[in-house]
């Protein structure tokens, strides 16, 4: 839990200072209390840090030819429930994009590309992943 407390004051203004009872250690609630002396009032609020989604793809054939559809499918991407996907934004390092769960694509010359997904939830989060793929 994190205090605020009143640490001087400037004039009618109160600066504020940051009593921690440890660091905290990722998603969960936090609580804040402010706590004003010269009112004596207190407030709390309560706010939550949404678990983080993981943006996950397997791809096939693993080292393609040039002209080979490579299909890509990124359905073991999670997000916290009840959260659930609404959108799959995908890079193939060439120029292209596409979208969805499962897009495929043909790479045009041979090369080393680094394909990049971002899923995005429908609170907004977000997650990026990114693999290399060699073309031959």
């Amino acid at each position: 839990m994190r205090k605020i407390l009143p640490a001087a004051l400037l004039g009618s203004l109160p600066l504020l200072a940051i009593a921690c009872g440890g660091e905290p250690v990722g998603p969960g609630k936090v609580t804040i209390t402010e706590t004003t002396t010269s009112t004596s009032t207190t407030s709390t609020t309560t706010s939550t840090i949404p678990v983080p989604g993981t943006s996950k793809f397997i791809f096939s054939p693993i080292s393609p030819i040039v002209g080979q559809t490579v299909f890509f499918d990124a359905t073991e991407s999670t997000v916290a429930p009840p959260r659930r996907i609404v959108n799959y934004d995908w890079s193939f390092g060439d120029g292209d994009t596409g979208d969805g769960p499962k897009p495929s694509h043909a790479f045009a010359a041979p090369g080393l590309y680094l394909i990049s997904l971002i899923i995005e939830d429908d609170a907004g989060g977000s997650a990026r992943s990114t693999q290399p793929i060699q073309v031959r």
